[in-house]
Formats: structure tokens, sequence, C-alpha cells
């Protein structure tokens, strides 16, 4: 991501009063936010080749839950960053998923601006890279 563009977050949820509080928090924290009401939606914008940085979704949502989005996305666009946010958090589904891919509800805006910028980050950030010989 080149320096002075804000990442473009897509931020699925099917009820739109969380979506409008979590995209203010994200706005303030400088990000670009897209919404969708659905998974559905989600993979549309996806496939419809939108700037997509990271997708923080709902966990349940009806239709598709955003593990099911999860997997879709990542499918369509290999190495997307994907964040869940789930009010429940059973020890299958941090085991499944990795504390890392979840924002845990209730959440502060800081809890939330560290869990994306871990994601946007990458996986292998703050790893030591070996150098070809």
């Amino acid at each position: 991501m080149s320096q002075g563009i804000p990442a473009t977050i897509l931020l699925v949820d099917d009820d739109s009063a969380v979506r409008e509080v979590v995209a203010a928090m994200l706005e303030d924290l400088g990000y670009r936010v897209v919404e969708a009401d659905s998974g559905a939606a989600a993979l549309d914008l996806l496939s419809a080749g939108n700037r997509v940085d990271l997708v923080l979704a709902d966990f349940s949502m009806p239709g598709m839950s955003g593990m099911e989005l999860l997997g879709k996305a990542t499918a369509r666009r290999p190495g997307l960053p994907v964040l869940l946010v789930t009010g429940y958090a059973d020890d299958k589904t941090l085991a499944a998923l990795g504390e890392e891919r979840l924002v845990l509800k209730p959440f502060r805006n800081e809890e939330l601006a560290r869990k994306v910028r871990m994601a946007l980050s990458g996986p292998d950030s703050g790893k030591v890279v070996k150098l070809p010989r």
C-alpha cells in the first residue's frame, strides 16, 4: 500500500446501525470504507474488481455466514486479509480462525485499530525474511 493512499476496507454486516457505527470508527482511523449488507453483496463487490485491502465481516449473518464469506472471498482474492467480528467466540471458533482474525464484541476503537493494522501488515510482518543467495 503506498503512503498517502488509505486502505480500503469492505465492511460487511446485515445490521445497518452496526455498519454505520463501525464505518464511522474506521473512517476516523483514516480508512476508506465500502459497505455491503450481505455476504453475497460483498462477493459482488469483490468480483466487480473494486479495490479492497481488507474485509471486516460479521461472523453471524443470514444467508452466508462470515466464515463462508471468508472462504469465498479468499478463493477469489488469495491473500486478501479477512477479519470476523463476533459477539460469541467459543474455543472451537478461536482454534479454527486464530485469535488474530477475530474482533470480539464489544470492542473499542483501539482494539479495532490494532486488529486492522495487524491484518493489513500481512501474516509475515515482523518476521525475518531470508534473502536469496
